[in-house]
């Protein structure tokens, strides 16, 4: 996926002084290099021509490992005035999280700093709070050359994603045809449909407000769209059918697994706990938030894994295995996340002791059926 490195800058500064090019360094907190950019293709008409000096009022230092520090390749979209939606009073919609549905907003520019480069992808600098100041242009881009650098842009971005979905979806797939998958090809499943996952998210994120989104990820995708007729008026022939008083049965009530019924249970004791001792907050670096969210998480991850068995149905072994190999992943940052809160509190808290029974027990419960499933498998 994309390289979104905004919260990372220090400050940087770019030109497309000469046509055609786009040249820039950045620094990164922590670095002691900057990146330098040496791209093909042009900004927007706000920034072509002339140079664009920002600035991060809060960087925050990160993992660089893999990040080149000469970024080769093709400009994406690159302006500085995208327009997105702010809150009117930044101060209120921090600490009233509970009421932002019904915070007022307006309207903002937000630096926007696209590229694709030839070792990292897809590279993203996207925020509304830097601050930037642009010298003014030695040329300036017609309406004709920014329609052509925003296909051209477009189609940088359709063939990153071809090449990702080369990289997920290999033209030699090992998964058979016929007959039931074991837990490692279900593995390799699962992790490829959660990439393409991300690549739709992420092509939703940047064509959302595009009149032309649908047909944009669907090519990317390789769907096909199929278009349909809708009948506006029911025809001569349409008779309206009454509907019987009570003709809808009443959906059966189908019981959770009880390894999810168990992780519901500790899931609602761990918000009782930090809630009634007000140690929930709006900060989301806060390992109570943390922890709360990772027993949710938890909860969902066993459901997809044992829904099927719940409601009494035969998913292969293999399937089984997998998914619960993903949750159990989740149950161990849980462990992980209360041992880092914990630390926040008094030690020998007999709450955060039984909870860290209850997460303990229930990953021994979760080896456990995998190793049953295995065996079925076998």
């Amino acid at each position: 996926m994309a390289w979104r490195i905004e919260k990372h800058v220090v400050k940087g500064e770019i030109q497309n002084k000469v046509p055609g090019m786009v040249i820039g360094l950045i620094w990164l907190k922590g670095l002691n290099k900057p990146i330098e950019l040496n791209l093909k293709g042009n900004c927007y008409s706000d920034l072509a021509g002339a140079r664009l000096i920002f600035k991060n009022p809060d960087p925050q230092e990160g993992d660089y490992s893999g990040l080149d520090l000469f970024q080769n390749g093709l400009v994406g979209d690159m302006t500085a005035s995208k327009k997105v939606k702010l809150p009117a009073n930044p101060e209120t919609f921090e600490k009233d999280f509970a009421n932002r549905a019904k915070i007022d907003y307006v309207m903002g520019n937000c630096l926007y700093l696209e590229w694709f480069s030839e070792s990292n992808g897809r590279v993203l600098i996207e925020s509304p709070y830097f601050q930037w100041r642009v010298t003014l242009p030695q040329w300036r881009l017609s309406k004709k050359d920014e329609q052509d650098q925003r296909r051209k842009n477009q189609q940088a971005m359709l063939q990153f994603m071809d090449q990702l979905s080369q990289a997920i979806q290999p033209e030699n797939d090992d998964l058979p045809e016929d007959g039931e998958m074991n837990e490692f090809q279900w593995e390799a499943y699962l992790q490829k449909s959660d990439a393409r996952s991300d690549m739709l998210l992420e092509l939703f994120e940047k064509y959302e407000d595009d009149p032309h989104c649908e047909d944009i990820i669907a090519e990317a995708m390789g769907w096909e769209i199929e278009s349909v007729e809708i009948e506006e008026e029911p025809g001569e022939d349409w008779i309206e059918e009454e509907i019987e008083e009570n003709s809808f049965e009443e959906e059966e009530y189908m019981p959770n697994h009880p390894l999810i019924s168990r992780m519901m249970d500790l899931t609602s004791r761990i918000f009782y706990e930090t809630e009634s001792r007000k140690l929930l907050s709006d900060d989301s670096n806060n390992p109570w938030n943390q922890l709360l969210w990772h027993s949710q998480l938890t909860v969902s991850k066993l459901i997809a894994a044992l829904e099927e068995v719940a409601e009494g149905m035969d998913p292969e072994p293999g399937f089984v295995v997998a998914t619960l190999k993903r949750a159990l992943h989740i149950v161990h940052l849980t462990i992980a996340t209360l041992e880092a809160a914990a630390g926040l509190e008094m030690k020998g808290k007999s709450w955060i002791v039984e909870i860290r029974r209850d997460l303990f027990s229930l990953r021994e419960s979760v080896l456990d059926l995998m190793q049953v499933y295995r065996n079925q498998g076998d």
